[in-house]
């Protein structure tokens, strides 16, 4: 996977090299085209999909479950044109699911994804074009003394998206797929599809707004079953892309995490994320 990553992120930078260097020269005495580490990202979050690269915690209301999320987006060159702005980015996130009992705190499973994006502005609209990869694990194969049985789970694949902001609902809607080119343990079933938005970014009082996500996932590899994700919550200190949310999350339907992809259930969360 390492060989992988470093090779996807030579591209992007590849990419973004050629498109400076040839910039036309009467350009030099505008602000410059291109951007290392810009402070804004010009495609939105899934907020409410329970695999967008995040920072956050959450209660599993229903148990004793926690989810703790550990990563997220960094974006790292922008290039600047006049109809259009290019922009290319690294994200993972390391989510763990954890057992909280009396006095004992245990890592259940760990799932880490990481995502190459390329992604474009145009005004309202914005597109992604990305690679990416997902394994999924028990974190300790002891776990399996409790009648688990781990699997291999891994997914390679491609991800098409688009965003459009709209003002009449204060927020954006999306949709997008991945077709999965390498996937264990079962091969060709390569579709996932997705929709969802943000809306009624409504401020309260300074500082603080409050707001709905909803995600829809449809997915070939469960014989196109559904994930349903529902959230409200709200935002509190918001800085360009930085913020933290509270939230309360509504998710049903088939297990995000690859070691039970094939269970569903019902769960309520309570959830605390720091956006950047």
């Amino acid at each position: 996977m390492e060989n992988g990553v470093q090779s996807k992120l030579r591209v992007v930078a590849l990419l973004f090299f050629v498109a400076a260097t040839h910039y036309p020269a009467d350009a030099q005495e505008a602000p410059a085209p291109i951007e290392f580490f810009p402070g804004s990202k010009v495609f939105p979050l899934f907020t409410a999909d329970g695999l967008s690269h995040q920072f956050s915690v959450s209660r599993v209301t229903d148990n004793r479950d926690w989810i703790a999320a550990i990563g997220g987006s960094i974006p790292l060159a922008e290039l600047r044109l006049p109809a259009m702005t290019m922009q290319g980015s690294v994200a993972v996130t390391i989510f763990n699911r954890l057992i909280k009992t009396p006095g004992h705190l245990t890592v259940y499973t760990i799932d880490y994804k990481v995502d190459i994006p390329i992604d474009f502005r145009f005004s309202e609209l914005a597109l992604r074009v990305a690679a990416g990869h997902i394994s999924s694990h028990f974190a300790d194969d002891a776990i399996e003394l409790l009648g688990k049985k781990s699997i291999q789970h891994v997914n390679d694949y491609v991800t098409l998206a688009a965003a459009y902001d709209l003002a009449a609902i204060h927020g954006y809607v999306y949709a997008g797929c991945n077709y999965s080119y390498s996937t264990v343990p079962i091969p060709n079933r390569p579709w996932l599809f997705q929709v969802g938005a943000e809306f009624a970014n409504v401020g309260l009082f300074n500082e603080v707004s409050m707001y709905g996500a909803v995600d829809v996932k449809v997915e070939e590899e469960v014989g196109w079953g559904s994930t349903r994700s529902f959230q409200l919550g709200f935002k509190l200190f918001q800085r360009h892309n930085y913020g933290l949310r509270l939230a309360y999350t509504l998710r049903m339907g088939y297990e995000d995490r690859g070691q039970f992809y094939l269970s569903q259930e019902t769960r309520n969360l309570l959830s605390a994320y720091i956006d950047f």
